[in-house]
């Protein structure tokens, strides 16, 4: 009986596109398999050497030689979008969306990291470099902004700059992005934690904000909501703006493309591989994973790299208050965290 069922199990493997092996990992694989999602690998970018080494992994990036199928972002058109979705309303969301598109920049590991958790094969990502100041890049998008002012009574900008000010500004921004947990982990990890806006390419360094605390972390759903401050009050108001922007277009594509959702499949995502210049890059979403009936994940044809972690999933047709990251790669392709209210 136990050899007649572990060769069934290696035909369900095998049919499932796995290989046997015996060791502890793959044997969680193999558990999590039969419930409809197989955990992977994360996409952050880890860089041993520092930022010196993201050019390096660019350029003998194993995934995606040649990064073919990722657009620049100042050089996407209508052109590489399907016939369907080539009008002017689409092209504006997708703009919009790389203007809240920022790369993330994490300069510590924390000592709270878990060993490992159920959406991730073997260890949990960064486990082994807790407590270093190893460096990590990946992908958010700003999704909520406040300005406070004197009246507010939430005291001095509490950034860098001002921190270090004999005058700091007494109004200032607190900036929300959304990404993946294991790209920022908790506090400790937040508060070295640098997001640069802006970052479209090489001529454009963008603008940093600083991080300061986590708002929202789920392990298991892979979705993170944590503030950056900044004094710069132009750029806290050209955020706060185009965020309201972005979900007001959101729901005008939501309401044109709702009955096409299930058709297309259309899935887009801005992100920064390998902490380089943002990129677009446009697929289809091919499979649903529900748990406990209530939250999901995808998995998409969509092109991402290591630095792509906690981009924003953009799928055509759904309401503009669901968010989800990009989280890893498996054998059935790139698949998002768990989606989710994260929005105030």
């Amino acid at each position: 009986m136990g050899n007649t069922g572990g060769k069934k199990r290696e035909n369900q493997l095998a049919e499932k596109g796995l290989t046997h092996r015996t060791d502890e990992t793959t044997q969680f694989e193999e558990t999590k398999t039969e419930g409809g999602f197989i955990p992977g690998d994360h996409e952050a970018e880890i860089c041993y050497g520092g930022e010196a080494d993201l050019h390096k992994h660019y350029t003998g990036c194993k995934k995606n030689p040649g990064h073919k199928k990722f657009n620049p972002v100042n050089d996407f058109k209508l052109d590489h979008l399907p016939s369907r979705y080539r009008d002017v309303i689409m092209l504006e969301v997708i703009k919009t969306l790389s203007a809240l598109t920022v790369l993330i920049k994490v300069k510590y590991t924390s000592l709270e990291r878990p060993k490992s958790v159920p959406c991730f094969s073997g260890q949990y990502p960064f486990y082994n470099t807790r407590g270093s100041d190893v460096l990590r890049t990946g992908t958010g998008r700003v999704c909520h902004v406040v300005k406070y002012t004197d009246s507010d009574n939430k005291g001095t900008c509490p950034c860098g700059k001002c921190q270090h000010s004999d005058t700091p500004s007494k109004v200032w921004g607190e900036v929300r992005v959304l990404t993946a947990t294991h790209v920022v982990f908790d506090e400790s990890e937040a508060r070295q934690t640098r997001c640069v806006v802006g970052y479209d390419d090489n001529k454009s360094p963008g603008v940093s904000l600083d991080g300061w605390g986590v708002e929202e972390a789920h392990i298991e759903g892979d979705m993170c909501k944590f503030t950056c401050v900044s004094c710069d009050l132009e750029l806290v108001d050209e955020l706060d703006k185009m965020c309201r922007h972005f979900n007001d277009l959101c729901q005008k594509v939501k309401d044109k493309y709702r009955r096409f959702v299930d058709v297309d499949k259309l899935t887009v995502i801005v992100s920064h591989p390998h902490g380089c210049p943002k990129q677009v890059s446009v697929g289809e979403w091919t499979h649903e994973h529900e748990r406990e009936g209530c939250y999901t994940k995808y998995t998409y044809t969509t092109c991402t790299c290591p630095g792509s972690s906690g981009a924003h999933v953009y799928m055509t047709g759904y309401g503009r208050c669901w968010s989800r990251p990009h989280s890893g790669s498996n054998s059935e392709g790139n698949y998002s965290g768990e989606d989710g209210w994260f929005y105030l």
